[in-house]
């Protein structure tokens, strides 16, 4: 790998080709409540060197920032050797809108709180401190704003003039807010002040377009002050095809000693002083697995006979923050579990610590059956960490009620532990439609884990179990397990191939289609669909209803999720909304399923045949073939299903940002309506996306048909 790691300071279509290539490696996701020991499993998997590093993402109480963290491991380079890649959002635009909202969250709540005082308000760094940290930690820049002095008093300068401008113009706040709540309470009793209050200050944000200009550039000074701190430090910047930033690329070489330039982009990014939240969606941080993890790879191909003896360790592991970061409450709970299903994987791996209260892990559980379908085609293990500190507790409180001493005796301690281990076992690992149903109907049948994540605690345990079942490397096999389950997924009870391209910019196997015609048909009926259904939708754009702020916020947020949204105001008008599952009903109905997958081919020109025979190759290509279409047939109702969210709202971000940035609530939404009839009334739209949609899911399930390796 040392060549490529030196070809990639030179060459930009080396790294394209070498991250294309560990994409094809399995992926798992990692999640659960804070404090569920994500970062400690980690470690496991890394030399110490990089455990140094990412050790500066690991807080006494959560992560020290919210950017994702994706791990990918290839033992094919040295343990010195670190690519990182840090995505960036798709525009700036993304981002500063969330920006927007929680400004304009805050000013609401902080202008009515002193509504008896507007004259004298002012802000003050409670209220900056309120909207650069906000409590869901969408993203956090406080810290790194108050250590420039020049940004920070920018920032509160700005923020005092436009609060003035929503308390005076064109009367007071209060004036206007009082007349208003005194003339709408006559109609309706339940109308509460504080939504007056709210309704008014959104109409007065949005009224004058320089707050939004002024703001939009202190945010872009700051993404630049943030961004040209590494400056000089990438080798390469990539652009996609319209011109925006697609990656940032750094590659070095670190030690436990020094870790030059990655070091520098690490701790910075993952600082506590940290705001690069608003800037990266995602770093990738590449290198070696740990020595134990390599080892523990080479024995496990051995003993299992598995066909890809002699090929490298490959994986990627994706880290997230905690469900529970932001609260234990339910919804919020389940706002993080929307975005943790979010980025695309192979498979779930649920940790949940042993000593976690049983509220908590019931609602993950509770909610995880009702999320189903966002990974029924996925693997999926349920893992309680932390079991060293649960057995240590039952071996001594039953010492303890046996003897009523505190300290158990060297003799004894074999046998208690035992008991104890059998006593978790059934209390926490049983998966039996009994006693865990639905743990067992998560795991889809798959045995609930355990790890040991505290090795200073559970080194005596280990000299009683000497079969490694309290080890903490445990985590290997586990993961081994999972690899093989991702495998069954697409390839049987069979290994997935290793294949190789002749070509550096492209994958071995791609997708070809010549259903265009039959594209052409399916858009005008789908046209024809919302002509006839639109009023599912456009029946809420009306001029005499308001609609709650809130109810817009949650509605827009869970269409990005792919969710709908249900309101049942009293007050305010309310609405049922369920754009991606009206948009999957009519792709269902209108694609015909044979004559599409009829029409996809398996493209061969890349694939390097080089000592295939002939024969050989001809069977590869059947066997592709067969298995391709059976798994598209399969995962059909899933494909659909990612299409419809991909044209209900990721084909309009950019249009739908624009709209929520420049609008008021009530106005957005109304705008947003407009918006959907626009584009679903436009046989263009279905034809520019939704046959190259349908073919990028297939090709997605094709590259998880292989692995993708280097010659």
């Amino acid at each position: 790998m040392n060549y490529l790691i030196e070809n990639f300071k030179k060459n930009v279509d080396e790294v394209r080709s070498f991250f294309m290539k560990q994409e094809s490696a399995p992926t798992v996701e990692m999640f659960g409540p804070t404090k569920s020991t994500k970062s400690t499993i980690m470690t496991e998997l890394l030399e110490a060197a990089s455990n140094m590093l990412l050790g500066y993402n690991v807080g006494d109480v959560a992560q020290t920032t919210l950017v994702r963290l994706v791990l990918m491991l290839n033992s094919r380079m040295d343990s010195e050797d670190v690519i990182v890649r840090c995505i960036p959002y798709s525009d700036r635009e993304t981002m500063f809108l969330i920006f927007l909202l929680e400004i304009k969250k805050e000013l609401k709540r902080f202008l009515y709180e002193m509504r008896d005082e507007l004259e004298d308000c002012h802000i003050d760094e409670k209220i900056v401190k309120n909207i650069l940290n906000p409590t869901n930690r969408s993203y956090h820049c406080y810290e790194y704003v108050i250590t420039d002095e020049s940004i920070h008093r920018d920032f509160v300068k700005m923020m005092e003039k436009i609060t003035q401008s929503i308390i005076n113009a064109p009367e007071l706040l209060s004036d206007e807010a009082d007349a208003e709540y005194k003339s709408r309470r006559k109609i309706n009793k339940e109308l509460k002040k504080s939504e007056v209050y709210e309704e008014i200050v959104d109409k007065r944000f949005h009224s004058d377009e320089s707050i939004k200009e002024s703001l939009f550039r202190w945010y872009n000074d700051l993404v630049d002050s943030l961004l040209g701190s590494f400056a000089n430090d990438w080798n390469h910047i990539i652009k996609g095809e319209n011109g925006c930033i697609e990656a940032y690329i750094a590659c070095g070489k670190i030690s436990e000693k020094n870790s030059g330039v990655i070091g520098k982009i690490i701790k910075g990014i993952y600082d506590e002083k940290s705001a690069y939240s608003l800037v990266f969606d995602e770093v990738n941080y590449v290198t070696a697995p740990s020595s134990k993890f390599i080892e523990a790879y080479d024995v496990n191909v051995k003993q299992k006979k598995l066909g890809n003896t002699g090929r490298k360790l490959k994986i990627n592991i994706i880290d997230t923050m905690g469900v529970t970061q932001v609260s234990t409450e339910r919804d919020d709970i389940s706002n993080e579990m929307e975005k943790v299903f979010q980025r695309p994987t192979d498979a779930f791996l649920f940790l949940c610590a042993t000593n976690e209260l049983p509220t908590t892990y019931d609602e993950c559980i509770s909610l995880l059956m009702s999320k189903r379908k966002k990974y029924e085609n996925k693997g999926f293990v349920i893992c309680r960490t932390k079991a060293d500190e649960i057995l240590r507790n039952k071996l001594m409180n039953q010492w303890r009620k046996d003897t009523g001493k505190n300290e158990i005796d060297e003799a004894s301690y074999p046998k208690y532990l035992q008991s104890a281990f059998e006593k978790f076992r059934e209390e926490q690992l049983e998966c039996n439609k009994e006693k865990r149903a639905d743990e067992y109907t998560i795991c889809g049948g798959l045995p609930i884990q355990y790890l040991c994540t505290a090795p200073d605690m559970s080194k005596d345990m280990r000299k009683v179990f000497t079969n490694g079942e309290l080890d903490s490397s445990k985590v290997f096999f586990i993961l081994f397990d999972i690899m093989k389950e991702i495998d069954k997924k697409y390839v049987g009870n069979n290994d997935r191939m290793w294949l190789y391209s002749t070509d550096l910019k492209n994958k071995p196997l791609n997708i070809s289609s010549s259903a265009s015609a039959l594209s052409t048909t399916i858009s005008n009926a789908l046209v024809t669909c919302n002509m006839q259904q639109k009023n599912q939708y456009t029946q809420y754009d009306r001029n005499d209803i308001v609609y709650h702020w809130n109810s817009v916020y949650c509605f827009y947020n869970k269409l990005s999720w792919g969710e709908g949204h249900e309101t049942r105001a009293a007050v305010y008008g309310s609405f049922k909304l369920y754009l991606k599952n009206m948009i999957e009903s009519w792709i269902r109905k209108m694609i015909p399923k044979d004559d599409m997958l009829h029409d996809i081919e398996i493209s061969y020109k890349y694939l390097d045949t080089a000592g295939i025979e002939e024969t050989e190759l001809e069977k590869l290509k059947e066997t592709f073939t067969s298995t391709f279409r059976n798994l598209v047939s399969y995962n059909w109702n899933y494909i659909l299903g990612k299409v419809a969210k991909q044209l209900s709202y990721d084909c309009l971000q950019s249009e739908l940002t624009q709209i929520f940035s420049n609008c008021s609530y009530d106005c957005a939404f109304k705008k947003s309506l407009r918006l959907f009839n626009q584009k679903f009334s436009d046989e263009e739209y279905w034809k520019n996306h939704l046959l190259n949609l349908v073919l990028q899911e297939c090709d997605n399930i094709l590259q998880k048909m292989y692995v993708f390796d280097e010659v």
